[in-house]
């Protein structure tokens, strides 16, 4: 029977391999996270460690006689040379690769105006999500998803997306090695305070909603300087009524023109917009 290893903080694909009857040697879970929450639930033996202990852990793995890892949403590098070059590991990501490679990627799919998102099993190499792809799958976004759930579609996915790449690995016992993801579709994205911060001085109306759609959920948000008080903004919608534009048009980009009802209105360059979730900083 191989040994099996699972690390990340993720629980959709922990859940999906429990389900299918994997048989998890060792599990290691990111502090805090809602695999280590899962686990606790459960009462699951496990090793929590933090990044500060990021070193403790990989000489650990690297001490180990595992046959197989799987990674999921795990924020450590693997330095995949000193591993054993019989031992297999895998990382599921939650974009359909080879487009969002990177840490925090799902802010991307608005940011980067995708009209899909998706999935992927595939081996870790010593690039950044760049292996060779086992199995993925691309679903076609729609309007109504924000960003809360697309979180939710995205990471349930890749629930979806680990059975079928283990049942593909485990049919062919293993040898299976994937293929090569393309790289004239590489993009990468991270997410940074640069990204996150609004200039109404000289961002247009939809460049200004695409970032704020990017990062709209509370534990994240845009990050604005408005007429001397800085503001977190979560969620905002163009201002198409003619009368309210063509009253405000005289006002500065950054000008709030109107506040009513926990809402308020501010003028762009050659635009409206109306705030409908923030928190005022300052």
């Amino acid at each position: 029977m191989k040994k099996i290893v699972f690390i990340g903080s993720r629980v959709h694909v922990y859940k999906a391999a429990i389900t299918i009857g994997v048989s998890l040697y060792k599990v290691y879970a990111l502090r805090g996270s809602f695999l280590e929450m899962e686990l606790m639930k459960q009462g699951v033996e496990h090793m929590s460690f933090s990044m500060k202990e990021k070193n403790v852990v990989l000489d650990d793995l690297l001490a180990s006689d595992f046959d197989i890892l799987i990674s999921n949403g795990c924020p450590i590098l693997f330095p995949v040379q000193k591993f054993n070059s019989e031992q297999i590991l895998l990382n599921i990501h939650p974009t359909y690769l080879p487009h969002l490679q990177g840490k925090t990627p799902l802010n991307g799919v608005f940011y980067l105006s995708y009209d899909f998102y998706g999935a992927t099993m595939h081996f870790i190499d010593h690039g950044i999500d760049t292996g060779n792809i086992i199995y993925q799958k691309k679903v076609k976004l729609t309007p109504d998803v924000d960003l809360g759930l697309l979180y939710n579609l995205s990471l349930s996915l890749e629930g979806n997306v680990f059975e079928q790449g283990w049942k593909l690995l485990k049919n062919s016992q293993f040898k299976f090695n994937g293929y090569p993801q393309s790289k004239s579709d590489e993009t990468y994205f991270n997410r940074s305070d640069e990204k996150r911060t609004l200039d109404f001085r000289i961002m247009d109306t939809e460049l200004i909603l695409r970032k704020i759609k990017s990062f709209g959920i509370l534990t994240q948000g845009c990050l604005a300087e408005l007429e001397g008080n800085s503001y977190l903004i979560f969620d905002a919608e163009k201002i198409i009524h003619p009368r309210l534009v063509e009253q405000t048009k005289s006002d500065i980009p950054g000008a709030v023109v109107l506040k009513y009802d926990e809402k308020f209105l501010v003028r762009t360059l050659g635009g409206l917009i109306k705030v409908t979730r923030f928190k005022q900083l300052t």
